[in-house]
C-alpha cells in the first residue's frame, strides 16, 4: 500500500505493477505456445481440466472470504446480483454484440464473459479500504455468477445452434432445459453429501481446544475433506455445488488459501496467454471486453443505488474476467469456431480496464479525501476515522 500525496504517482504504482505482471505473464504464455507450437484448441481436454482446477481454487477462496453475517444482513442484494444481475449483464453484452454482428452465435458471448472471475477477485480484486458489505456482495457475486453462467451457456448454446439450423423457425429448447435440471440435481446431491460429511467432522468439537492435538487432527481431517470435495467437483464439473459447499466447508487454513489463489491467478493468466497464439479478433475482443465492463458499471450501480459512494464504485468497477471465460470459450469454440479468438482479447481488455479505472479512482480519492458519505460513516467509527486520517486515499 502506497500513501497518496496530492496528485502524485502513489495511487498508480500498485495498479501499474499489477497490469505489468498480468500482461507479462500472459505474454510468457503466448511466447511459450508460439515457441513450442502449442494449440490447445486442437486437444482441449487436458487444458480444460487444468483450468477447471484453477477455477475451483478461485471459487473456494472467494467464498471463504464472504462474511456470513454480512451476507445474511444483505441477502436481498446478494440474491439480486447473482440472479437478475447476471441475466441483465449478459443481456446488455449480448445486445451490443448482436447489434455489431447480427448473428445469433454472438449473443452467446454475452454469457461467456458476464461473470466476475472469482480467482481474480480472490487474488487481486479486494482492497483493504473496501467495506465489509461491499466485499461480501462482490465476493458472493464473483463466486455464484460463475456456475450460473456455465449453466446458462449450456442452455443458450442449444438455443443458438437450433436457431441457426432452423432458419427462422422456433428453436427447440427442451434439450437445454433437460441439461439444466440434471445439472442442478447433481449439484444438490453434492452439497448434501458434503454437508453430511462436514457435520460428522464437527461432532464433539464444541468445547474442544482448537490448538490441542485433537483439535489439530480434526482440522487436518476437515482440510482433507475440502480437498476431496474439490477433487470430486472438478472431476464432475460440480462448481455450483462447490461454491455453495464453501459457505460451510471452512477449516482453518491460514494464509495457505490466499497464496494458493495468488498462484492460481498467475497460472490462469499464463493459460490465457496460451490461447492467444491461435489467432485473435482484436476488434471483436475489445468490443466484447468494453461491453462487459460497461454492463458491470450499469448493473453494479443499480444494485448499490442506496449505498455509499465508495460501495457503489466498488461494485460498479468490480468487473474482472479470467478462468471461467476461458473454460466457456473452449466449450463454445467447437460449435462456434472463432470464439476463443474473441474471448481471449476480451479478457485482457476487461482486466486492463479494471486496473486503469480503479487506478484513476484511487488517484481521485487521494486528491479529494473520503467522499462525503464515507466521512459520515467514519465519524461513526473512531477506529476507521484514525486509520483514514493516517492513510486516506491509499492505493486501490
Amino acid at each position: 500500500m502506497t500513501p497518496v500525496t496530492g496528485s502524485g504517482p502513489g495511487p498508480w504504482r500498485r495498479p501499474l505493477l499489477r497490469m505489468a505482471a498480468f500482461l507479462g505473464v500472459a505474454g510468457v504464455g503466448w511466447a511459450t505456445a508460439a515457441l513450442f507450437d502449442l494449440h490447445v484448441t486442437d486437444s482441449p481436454e487436458t487444458y480444460l481440466r487444468a483450468v477447471t482446477i484453477l477455477l475451483a481454487i478461485g471459487l473456494f477462496a472467494s467464498v471463504q472470504d464472504i462474511d456470513r453475517t454480512e451476507a445474511r444482513r444483505h441477502w436481498r442484494t446478494v440474491l439480486l446480483v447473482v440472479t437478475v444481475g447476471v441475466l441483465l449483464k449478459a443481456a446488455l453484452i449480448a445486445a451490443v454484440m448482436y447489434a455489431a454482428y447480427r448473428e445469433p452465435q454472438y449473443l452467446i458471448l454475452g454469457v461467456a464473459v458476464a461473470q466476475i472471475d472469482p480467482l481474480s477477485f480472490a487474488a487481486m480484486g479486494r482492497r483493504s479500504d473496501m467495506s465489509a458489505r461491499a466485499r461480501t456482495i462482490l465476493g458472493a457475486w464473483a463466486s455464484f455468477d460463475d456456475p450460473i453462467t456455465v449453466v446458462l451457456t449450456v442452455l443458450f448454446t442449444s438455443w443458438a445452434a437450433s436457431a441457426i439450423a432452423a432458419n427462422g423457425t422456433l428453436p427447440d429448447l427442451s434439450g437445454g432445459f433437460g441439461q439444466l435440471g440434471e445439472t442442478l440435481v447433481r449439484n444438490l446431491v453434492f452439497v448434501a453429501a458434503a454437508g453430511a460429511l462436514w457435520w460428522l467432522t464437527t461432532i464433539g468439537s464444541k468445547h474442544e481446544d482448537r490448538d490441542s492435538t485433537a483439535g489439530r487432527v480434526r482440522n487436518g481431517v476437515q482440510i482433507a475433506l475440502v480437498l476431496g470435495a474439490g477433487a470430486v467437483a472438478v472431476a464432475e464439473f460440480l462448481l455450483l455445488g462447490l461454491a455453495v459447499g464453501a459457505l460451510f466447508l471452512r477449516p482453518r487454513m491460514g494464509s495457505l488459501l490466499r497464496w494458493g489463489a495468488e498462484g492460481a491467478f498467475h497460472l490462469g493468466t499464463f493459460a490465457l496467454g496460451l490461447l492467444l497464439v491461435g489467432g485473435i479478433d482484436p476488434l471483436g475482443g475489445v468490443l466484447l471486453g468494453a461491453a462487459a465492463f460497461g454492463a458491470q458499471y450499469v448493473v453494479g450501480s443499480l444494485a448499490s443505488v442506496r449505498r455509499s459512494r465508495r460501495d457503489r464504485l466498488d461494485l460498479a468497477l468490480g468487473q474482472q474476467s479470467g478462468i471461467t471465460a476461458v473454460i466457456l470459450a473452449l466449450f463454445l469454440d467447437e460449435p462456434f469456431p472463432g470464439t476463443v479468438g474473441i474471448v481471449a482479447p476480451a479478457i485482457l481488455t476487461i482486466n486492463v480496464l479494471h486496473l486503469v479505472f480503479n487506478g484513476l479512482r484511487a488517484r481521485r480519492q487521494g486528491a479529494e479525501g473520503p467522499a462525503r458519505g464515507d466521512q459520515a460513516a467514519l465519524r461513526g467509527n473512531p477506529a476507521q476515522s484514525r486509520q483514514a486520517g493516517n492513510g486516506a486515499g491509499q492505493a486501490a
